[in-house]
C-alpha cells in the first residue's frame, strides 16, 4: 500500500507539468496573421514550466499570409540545400522570404530576405545553415552551433559568422485578445531562438543580433503567435537600428486547411498569373475535394466544393490571391496571381 501511495505521489507532478512537444517547425499553409502593435510592452523574459502570458493590448495594424513552397532553381543555386520556401505577404504585397532546408524533421535555416521600409535585408547562410533543430521537440530540447555565410543591407553587403542557439524554453497559456476572429487562449509551448552574427565589411565592422519566440497550441500544434527583434548596427554606415515584429494568428484562416502539410512540388497551377482559368495540376493520385479562394485581407472571394481542376477566376479583380486546395490526401497552398 505505502508503495502505491508514493507512486501516486511521484505521478502527480509528471501529470501537473505534463507537456506537449512542438510537432513541427512551420505554420498551416496559408495562415493569416494579424501584424500587431501593443499599447504596452509584452513580457516575454520569464521561461520554464506553467507559465502564464497575458497579451491582451495588441491592435492590428496589418496582415500577413503564410504560403509554402518548393525553391524556384535560381532560388536554390542561391540558397543551396533549401527544400522549402515560406514567403510572408502582406497587404502591401511586400514579400518577406525565409528558406529553409528540412531533412527527416531536421530543419536548418538556409536564406532570409526581408523587406522593411522598402530596404532589402538578406542573410545567406551558404557557408553554415543555421540549425533549429529536429523536430518533434520536447521542453529542455536545446541547440548551440556557428553560422556564417553572406549579406545584404541597404549600402552594406559582406560576410558573416556567428552563432545560434535554440531552445524550447517555456510552455503555458497564452491569452490573446480578439482581434476579430475571437480572443485566444490556449495552453502553448514556446521555441526560442537567438542569433549573434559579427558582419564584415573590409576594412569595416558590424554586429546583428535577432531574438525570435514562436508559440505552438500543444491541442493541434499550429503556430499562433511569433515575434522578432532584430538590430543590426554598422557604424560606419551610419546604420543602428532596431526592427520588431508580432504576429498573432487569425484562426478562421485556418478552419478548413487540413493538418496534413503539403508539398508544393506535387501541385501547380498554370497559368499563373491567370487571366480566365486556372487549370490544377497534381502529380500523384489525388482527388480534389474543395477549392478556396482568399484575397489578401483574408476575404474569401471564391468556394467550390468539387472534384474539378479548372475552374474560372474571369470575374476576380485583377491582385494576388491564395488558392488553398484540399484533397483526399492533404491539403496545398499556392498564391496566385490574376491578370
Amino acid at each position: 500500500m505505502k508503495s502505491k501511495l508514493l507512486y501516486l505521489f511521484l505521478s502527480i507532478p509528471a501529470m501537473i507539468f505534463s507537456q506537449v512537444p512542438i510537432p513541427n517547425y512551420y505554420s498551416v499553409p496559408g495562415s493569416h496573421f494579424a501584424l500587431v502593435t501593443s499599447s504596452s510592452p509584452i513580457d516575454q523574459s520569464a521561461t520554464g514550466a506553467g507559465l502564464t502570458w497575458n497579451f491582451n493590448t495588441f491592435s492590428q495594424v496589418d496582415t500577413d499570409i503564410d504560403t509554402y513552397a518548393a525553391p524556384e532553381p535560381a532560388e536554390l543555386s542561391t540558397y543551396p540545400g533549401t527544400t522549402t520556401v515560406l514567403t510572408v505577404t502582406n497587404s502591401a504585397s511586400e514579400e518577406n522570404k525565409i528558406f529553409t532546408k528540412n531533412v527527416a524533421g531536421q530543419v536548418s535555416i538556409t536564406g532570409i530576405s526581408r523587406v522593411e521600409d522598402g530596404d532589402n535585408i538578406i542573410l545567406n547562410y551558404s557557408t553554415t545553415n543555421a540549425l533549429i533543430g529536429t523536430f518533434p521537440m520536447g521542453y529542455g530540447t536545446t541547440n548551440s552551433g556557428t553560422v556564417a555565410g553572406t549579406f545584404t543591407y541597404v549600402a552594406a553587403s559582406g560576410t558573416f559568422t556567428g552563432t545560434i542557439n535554440t531552445a524550447v524554453d517555456a510552455y503555458g497559456t497564452l491569452s490573446m485578445n480578439d482581434l476579430g476572429e475571437g480572443a485566444y487562449s490556449g495552453a502553448v509551448t514556446r521555441l526560442k531562438t537567438e542569433q549573434n552574427l559579427n558582419l564584415s565589411i573590409p576594412p569595416f565592422s558590424g554586429t546583428a543580433t535577432q531574438t525570435t519566440y514562436t508559440y505552438y497550441d500543444d491541442s493541434d500544434g499550429k503556430l499562433v503567435f511569433r515575434t522578432s527583434d532584430l538590430n543590426i548596427s554598422v557604424p560606419i554606415f551610419g546604420i543602428n537600428e532596431t526592427i520588431s515584429l508580432m504576429e498573432s494568428l487569425l484562426p478562421l484562416s485556418t478552419l478548413n486547411i487540413s493538418e496534413n502539410y503539403f508539398e508544393s512540388n506535387k501541385l501547380t497551377i498554370v497559368p499563373n498569373p491567370v487571366k480566365d482559368v486556372l487549370n490544377i495540376h497534381l502529380s500523384q493520385n489525388e482527388t480534389i475535394s474543395s477549392i478556396v479562394l482568399i484575397d489578401l485581407s483574408g476575404r474569401q472571394v471564391l468556394s467550390i466544393n468539387d472534384h474539378l481542376t479548372s475552374i474560372s477566376v474571369s470575374n476576380l479583380k485583377a491582385g494576388m490571391y491564395i488558392a488553398n486546395i484540399a484533397t483526399d490526401k492533404g491539403a496545398y497552398s499556392k498564391k496566385i496571381l490574376k491578370k
